[in-house]
């Protein structure tokens, strides 16, 4: 029996898995000289939004995610925060978030002034759970982030039923969802809104970067308005309607995204291939298993993906052990669902909310707060004992990298009596 590298053996991974992160050629840097040589490095500079890099973008990627306006952006969490403050969240209003996600999902919240309210998740899925979600629902909930978690979708039809019945917007997180769908359909415009990130470890990226989508074209407008410093279309330049930053994106980012986005069908295809093949390996291997995938999910086009860990079924070895051992044998797994719950974070046990303590001490919002006493307990089962994931660049390989994978956790398993 090998040793394992944990304890001085040779790992079996000895080579990178999958590729190097960003791919690119001639095609991003033509785009990029193209734009260099125009002169005109940002949309306004051109009389016709539409001739611009940014324009043709978000006309693209609309209408690649099943939506009818994209609205770019800086980045991600700029993209949230359009979206909240779009659909109307303002000082006093509360909106929901799951506790297992990127901290960005909470954070946006607050930097519109209103205050996060975490809900537990789906202990299959790690997205937010319906039914958890509508017993938070108060008189103050205006809003649900919906993230996608890994890019898996979450349940959008218990999702809008509940929030059309109880009157709150949903704004999709879709930052890990490029080319998702749910029954058929893109994710990012099944809600009110969608924000997707296109930061450097993103399946489409140009380093940094985001969009809003809707399906409404109000709602579109008030997000070009509130990402252009406050002016609306077809009004003079320097005439302003809200208070708003300037968000918008660049040519440079603009003209690496729209030929990272002809790569994306195939790369998204080749990780759906890869990871379907290493999920039906894990079945002859006691302690590990995928999603139990939901018909209603039929693309996942993931940042990461997510998979289960089973402690009682792997000798009672502990995840955080199980984690070590197989780092050591070559293999970049990590703790899903982005690690520990968000309300974890020192931002909230210490209630760190500046001067004033707002939004959460907010006037206008009324209640007390208290995050040291918040507890998601499926987020803390996950977190602690049970979420783990891979990232999406090793499904960008061929099917040894998958028997290479499935090597070194058949390995770690075998020898699992010795990690206890």
């Amino acid at each position: 029996m090998q040793t394992l590298a944990l304890q001085g053996g040779s790992k079996v991974v000895d080579r990178p898995l999958g590729k190097k992160w960003p791919v690119y050629g001639r095609e991003e840097e033509k785009a990029l000289i193209e734009t260099l040589h125009s002169g005109i490095w940002w949309r306004g500079g051109y009389p016709d939004a539409k001739a611009s890099k940014v324009g043709q973008f978000e006309d693209a990627f609309a209408a690649y995610q099943d939506a009818k306006f994209g609205v770019a952006v800086t980045n991600g969490t700029a993209a949230l925060e359009c979206a909240l403050k779009s659909v109307g969240v303002e000082a006093g209003d509360e909106v929901l978030v799951p506790a297992l996600t990127f901290v960005a999902s909470a954070t946006a919240i607050a930097l519109v002034n209103a205050v996060p309210v975490f809900v537990d998740v789906d202990l299959e899925t790690l997205n937010i759970d319906p039914a958890a979600m509508e017993a938070a629902i108060t008189d103050k909930t205006r809003a649900a982030v919906v993230v996608h978690n890994g890019g898996y979708p979450a349940d959008m039809d218990r999702i809008t039923e509940i929030a059309g019945r109880r009157k709150i917007a949903v704004v999709e997180d879709a930052a890990h969802a490029h080319g998702s769908e749910w029954k058929g359909r893109r994710v990012g415009a099944i809600g009110d809104m969608g924000a997707f990130s296109f930061q450097m470890g993103k399946t489409l990226t140009a380093g940094e970067g985001g969009i809003v989508l809707t399906d409404t074209r109000e709602l579109a407008e008030k997000a070009f308005s509130f990402h252009h410093i406050g002016r609306i279309s077809n009004r003079p330049f320097y005439e302003f309607h809200r208070v708003a930053s300037n968000l918008r994106m660049t040519e440079w980012q603009a003209a690496v995204l729209l030929e990272q986005l002809k790569r994306l069908d195939e790369q998204t295809e080749t990780r759906e291939r890869n990871s379907t093949y290493l999920a039906r390996g894990f079945e002859a291997i006691d302690g590990v298993r995928a999603i139990r995938r939901d018909p209603r999910v039929t693309r996942w086009g993931f940042y990461y993906w997510n998979f289960h860990y089973e402690q009682e079924k792997f000798a009672g070895v502990p995840m955080a052990r199980f984690i070590e051992a197989v780092q050591a044998e070559g293999v970049p797994v990590r703790a899903g669902g982005h690690g520990m719950p968000i309300y974890r974070n020192p931002l909230f046990q210490s209630m760190n909310f500046g001067r004033t303590g707002c939004p959460i001490r907010c006037p206008l919002y009324g209640k007390t707060v208290d995050y040291t006493r918040t507890s998601c307990p499926t987020a803390e089962r996950l977190f602690k004992q049970e979420a783990l994931a891979l990232p999406h660049t090793v499904f960008l390989g061929d099917v040894s990298d998958m028997d290479l994978i499935l090597e070194a956790i058949g390995k770690v398993r075998r020898q699992a009596d010795r990690l206890r």
